[in-house]
């Protein structure tokens, strides 16, 4: 039998040779090919970013990261796939602002946001836009706040869906506000889009970059942005925090891993996509696809995932909003 002196000595042993191994491992990675879950369709505002940072690391590291689009259930079927997926750093996810709200907002959420995943880096943010039938009466926010103060229930506005981005962005404003506006869902942001240049909605608080061109076309007018800083796509368009100081609502793009990922690895992840981050000709490239370059490291995502869910499972609690 072993004493526990021993015991003590090969656990001791044991540990040494993971830790040996593992850091051998981080020191290589990527020694193959890197699956890049993107849990949205193609061609929408979270799979170019992803596509674009997914080419910077294959540049850097000489091995491909390959997209892979799971999408369904609002994001929630891919991010529940990487969250159950083996812990190597082989397969890792496009995480972003809809994980809180989807682990917040769901009854039988598909994974646990903060402690399902090894968390790596934020790599850019996503303002909103509030917008306007581009003929709509109103030429600023705080016009349109006074009108919809003075005729509570009156103005409508269009979202992709119950719990969407849009919907619970719009939400938010109307309580910053202290105002009334009914809320009138589609089935993506398409129908919504359409029905609020066709007139049939007042206003929409969709993604900055997927109004921008209509904006610019006269179509929809942009009453105000949600970043910290005014976007340079509509330089003249005020942000929200000129209007109501520290209120800036953003989404956002980052890299997650399997819980139980190597923290090795996970900082090595984490250093690649700081370095990806300094070109500054990817940075141009997010810029001109509506996404403000951002770096966070592991233990500033976990933060921003965890405040997330906290505000989102608040929202719920006051205004019984349901992901269900």
């Amino acid at each position: 039998m072993f004493t526990s002196t021993r015991r003590r000595s090969w656990v001791g042993m044991a540990l040494t040779v993971l830790t040996l191994w593992c850091t051998h491992a981080a020191a290589d990675y990527p020694e193959k090919a890197v699956k890049l879950v993107v849990p949205f369709p193609p061609g929408g505002s979270f799979d170019g970013p992803a596509r674009l940072l997914a080419t910077r690391l294959s540049t850097l590291t000489g091995k491909p990261f390959v997209i892979e689009t799971r999408a369904g259930v609002g994001g929630a079927l891919g991010a529940g796939e990487v969250s159950r997926a083996v812990p190597d750093g082989y397969t890792i996810l496009l995480s972003n602002g809809a994980m809180p709200v989807s682990s917040a907002l769901s009854k039988k959420p598909l994974f646990e946001a903060v402690a399902g995943f090894s968390h790596v880096a934020t790599f850019g943010v996503l303002p909103f836009a509030i917008v306007v039938n581009g003929k709509a009466p109103f030429d600023n926010l705080q016009d349109f706040i006074a009108a919809s103060k003075a005729a509570p229930g009156k103005y409508n506005y269009a979202s992709a869906g119950n719990g969407s981005a849009s919907h619970l962005s719009a939400e938010l404003v109307k309580e910053a506000f202290g105002i009334d506006w009914v809320h009138v869902p589609y089935r993506g942001s398409g129908p919504a889009m359409t029905d609020l240049m066709a007139g049939q909605v007042t206003l929409s608080v969709p993604g900055l970059s997927s109004t921008v061109s209509q904006v610019k076309a006269g179509a929809l007018k942009a009453l105000a942005v949600t970043g910290a800083t005014r976007s340079p796509q509509l330089p003249n368009v005020p942000t929200l925090s000129e209007i109501k100081p520290g209120l800036v609502l953003e989404t956002w793009v980052g890299i997650s891993a399997p819980p139980k990922t190597p923290p090795q690895i996970v900082a090595r992840l984490a250093s690649l996509i700081e370095q990806a981050m300094k070109d500054p000709e990817l940075q141009a490239q997010l810029f001109a696809q509506g996404v403000t370059p951002v770096y966070e490291k592991p233990s500033e995502i976990t933060a921003r995932m965890a405040k997330e869910v906290e505000m989102f499972s608040a929202l719920g609690k006051r205004t019984n909003i349901s992901m269900d």
